[in-house]
């Protein structure tokens, strides 16, 4: 109201749908009481009050359908989490107490298998906290890089080793070049980016199928190339793979026997590529309408001329 007086000013109460949507005041005197310009300003104050209780029922159905998904997507990860960490530890608890129970008269080797479920299981289980976490230091900005200059190839083959006792008949095929250029970027994060891709290949595609792991390089980048022969992803959905927990956003994508996690391992992936200065694209179908390519770009220090590469 200014710095005039209470009494200096006439009140309209804004009439929205079924009920007062607030009060208008306008200075005394502005305008000549039952004239045509009153009643017109009195329309235009009930239409927009009208659209005021509009705009405020919109945004609350928004709300309200934002926490509805939010509660549903929240007791989705958390039964997903749940069921993630629940089968390796039914794993571990089932081994331990047959080591425990029974171990003196197994023979060795159904020993040293249990044993070996047992630590597989728990690599899993570090697996599932560890990408938990990655996540949290992506969006936290508490991601601290170390980076060397390194060659991409000896990553990849250490990424393709730690992989190598889950790959249950699909065929892991390398692909390097004799000589490859350097790049700076932090070697365990890569490694991290290349495990998460290859698990999500292996968990798309099916048992004898096979999965290629490349490098090379052109002027400007050393290129990364995994590709695998599942059955592929529509090319709309392309950018969404990278989006966290897009497995419990859309689990109808899950191929049969697919890894039941809550889908943060492409997510994560990015978020490392990203933070070493790369790109992180995926390209499907890439044969026979099937297969998914997931190519790494990362920039050179300085560019090779085109008649050394």
């Amino acid at each position: 109201t200014g710095t005039l007086p209470q009494a200096a000013w006439t009140f309209w109460p804004l009439e929205g749908l079924g009920a007062r949507a607030g009060v208008a005041g306008i200075e005394a005197g502005t305008v000549v009481s039952g004239s045509d310009e009153e009643r017109l300003l009195l329309a235009l104050l009930d239409q927009g009050a009208v659209a005021l209780q509009r705009a405020e029922l919109a945004a609350g159905a928004v709300e309200a359908e934002a926490l509805r998904r939010s509660d549903r997507f929240r007791n989705a990860l958390l039964n997903s989490i749940s069921h993630d960490l629940r089968t390796p530890l039914t794993t571990v608890l089932g081994a331990a107490t047959t080591l425990i129970d029974y171990g003196d008269k197994l023979a060795p080797p159904a020993r040293a298998d249990l044993a070996l479920g047992i630590k597989e299981e728990a690599e899993r289980l570090n697996g599932y906290v560890a990408n938990l976490l990655d996540m949290t230091r992506i969006e936290g900005g508490g991601l601290k890089l170390r980076t060397d200059w390194i060659d991409a190839r000896d990553v990849l083959a250490a990424a393709a080793d730690r992989v190598a006792r889950r790959l249950d008949g699909r065929v892991l095929v390398r692909d390097f070049p004799e000589t490859l250029s350097l790049v700076q970027a932090d070697p365990n994060l890569l490694e991290q980016v290349a495990v998460n891709i290859l698990e999500n290949a292996i968990a798309y595609s099916p048992p004898g199928a096979r999965i290629e792991v490349a490098a090379y390089e052109d002027r400007a980048h050393v290129v990364i190339s995994i590709e695998d022969e599942g059955r592929g992803i529509p090319p709309a959905d392309l950018e969404r793979v990278f989006e966290k927990f897009r497995r419990l956003q859309d689990p109808s994508d899950r191929s049969p026997g697919a890894s039941q996690g809550v889908g943060l391992g492409l997510a994560i992936a990015k978020g490392f590529v990203e933070a070493m200065g790369g790109r992180i694209a995926a390209a499907s179908p890439i044969h026979d309408g099937k297969g998914t390519r997931m190519l790494i770009s990362l920039p050179k220090g300085v560019a090779t001329p085109h008649h050394l590469l």
